[in-house]
């Protein structure tokens, strides 16, 4: 049940929701993230992963965590007791749910949050098609553990930004799509199976090393797609061939 603050702050969280769902990209969802979780969810860092395929993280953006934390930390995620159960049960969860005090302190994430000057976390997942595709984690130091109405806070608004999360998400597949149907059928018919899937890997932003890694095959393969793709569309590199492809034009080579 909502305390009487938590009623209090129905109409900035009515206001809040509205700019979460606003978000027209991801990069306008993790900065209204940063911006909304604060003023509801008294916490000392914030960040937001998103994961390809295999759980490998392709990006972080976090507020007040320090760089050093966000790259040991990703040494730590597959030893994090809440990350796997996270994954197990798709849902919200936070230091104090799934152990008690004792417990949590021994674990070796609290030892490692410790280090950083924090000792309480909050995770939650980005789900689309029922798998998970990013985390939103939540971290707060001192002894005092996280306000019953901080949880409640967090648990709904980080259900509010995996909900547009997954709207952008399938909002950009479909763009792609539809660009790739509008790509000159001739010369798009020349480009299928495996190389396709490369194509649209690379128009995503992908470097070759993750493309590798996506599809389980070697970067000299990629390489062999990616030249093709270009000769076939004619383009000469990664920004004429993303031009190439999400605006249907073609693109003058230079002399």
């Amino acid at each position: 049940m909502l305390s009487s603050h938590s009623l209090q702050s129905q109409e900035p969280l009515a206001l809040a929701i509205s700019r979460i769902h606003r978000s027209r990209s991801l990069d306008e969802l993790q900065k209204n993230f940063f911006f909304v979780l604060p003023k509801f969810v008294k916490a000392d860092a914030f960040g937001m992963y998103l994961f390809d395929d295999k759980l490998n993280t392709e990006m972080i953006f976090s507020r007040h965590a320090n760089p050093g934390f966000l790259n040991e930390y990703e040494d730590m995620r597959s030893r994090d007791p809440l990350f796997k159960y996270l994954l197990q049960k798709k849902r919200f969860t936070h230091s104090l749910e799934i152990f008690d005090s004792q417990g949590w302190f021994k674990q070796p994430l609290h030892g490692f949050l410790s280090q950083w000057g924090l000792n309480y976390s909050i995770e939650a997942p980005l789900i689309i098609d029922g798998h998970v595709k990013g985390t939103l984690n939540i971290a707060r130091g001192g002894r005092k553990y996280f306000e019953p109405d901080s949880l409640v806070f967090a648990r709904f608004l980080c259900r509010e930004i995996d909900s547009a999360h997954a709207r952008i998400s399938e909002r950009d597949a479909l763009k792609r799509e539809i660009a790739l149907m509008s790509t000159s059928p001739d010369r798009m018919e020349c480009i299928s199976g495996r190389a396709r899937e490369v194509l649209e890997l690379a128009i995503s932003g992908l470097s070759n090393r993750k493309i590798s890694s996506r599809l389980d095959i070697s970067e000299n393969t990629v390489r062999h797609h990616i030249k093709r793709i270009y000769r076939v569309l004619g383009v000469c590199n990664r920004a004429q061939l993303v031009q190439r492809v999400l605006t249907g034009q073609s693109v003058a080579k230079p002399h």
